[in-house]
């Protein structure tokens, strides 16, 4: 939908072993190389970013090979495009800014409220694949966070009570996003919200990835420092992360606590 509402870049899904390629092909077409921790191109007149992508973070190896496979060709103008299948994009969009981003934009609501209304959804697979990925309460709440922002969006009641907190840390989990993840942004705060729902058993991995990540990953981050003074990069980096993790965790105990007071005294 053109016109819409305004982007800042385009991210595009993209298979790792296509990278080398669509690198080359972006510098032949007159794209630049931005330092991000993906693969980040911009085109020659600044009018176009390009932010590729060959991973989903609640996807292991089977789960990509089965998003790509539900994938749909789709016609845009002259050419044939291939998209998410819209249960996919559902997830992805709310995971994305429930969990990724931890923060409730105004696009957030007008995107979802596009698909809604223009793609069918298939809410049971929807809910199965949603659970299979450690993703339940995140879509509970970005649905919830929808339907009280427009009332004129349809959500089956069956839907918000299948993806309703059952379990103490169901509960526990739906309160933190109810409190933390508002249209009041926390800076950094996904990347809290990426540990806490990661699957049982992998948060320690998740931690060692990030504040030990690979060097594929820094030379994306950091550009050719990161090879020139690898260590350096490296213990920098660190310290960075720990002051950006005791800052992230006072913001953190301000919401809870102002929100806290603030519901007690009305």
């Amino acid at each position: 939908m053109r016109g819409t509402r305004p982007l800042s870049d385009v991210d595009l899904l993209v298979h790792e072993q296509d990278l080398p390629a669509i690198h080359r092909l972006l510098i032949e077409t007159g794209f630049t190389q931005q330092i991000d921790g993906n693969p980040a191109y911009c085109s020659s007149q600044s009018t176009l970013s390009l932010d590729l992508i060959s991973n989903l973070w609640y996807l292991d190896e089977e789960g990509l090979a089965a998003l790509w496979a539900r994938a749909r060709i789709r016609p845009l103008g002259q050419l044939a495009v291939k998209q998410l299948s819209s249960n996919d994009l559902l997830l992805y969009l709310i995971a994305y800014s429930v969990v990724h981003r931890g923060h409730l934009s105004s696009s957030f609501f007008t995107d979802l409220r596009l698909l809604m209304e223009k793609e069918p959804l298939d809410w049971p697979t929807l809910i199965e694949e949603a659970g299979r990925r450690y993703l339940k309460i995140p879509l509970y709440h970005g649905l919830c966070q929808l339907a009280l922002s427009n009332s004129t969006i349809h959500i089956p009641a069956t839907v918000i009570r299948q993806l309703s907190p059952s379990t103490k840390a169901e509960h526990i989990l739906a309160c933190l996003f109810r409190r933390l993840v508002t249209t009041r942004p926390i800076p950094e705060l996904g990347h809290f919200l990426l540990w806490v729902t990661q699957p049982p058993g992998r948060r320690l991995a998740w931690i060692r990835r990030t504040f030990f990540p690979s060097s594929l990953f820094l030379a994306y981050r950091y550009g050719c420092e990161s090879v020139e003074r690898p260590w350096h990069t490296r213990i920098n980096r660190l310290l960075l992360l720990i002051r950006a993790a005791s800052l992230l965790i006072f913001r953190m105990l301000i919401r809870l606590v102002y929100d806290r007071a603030a519901r007690t005294t009305s």
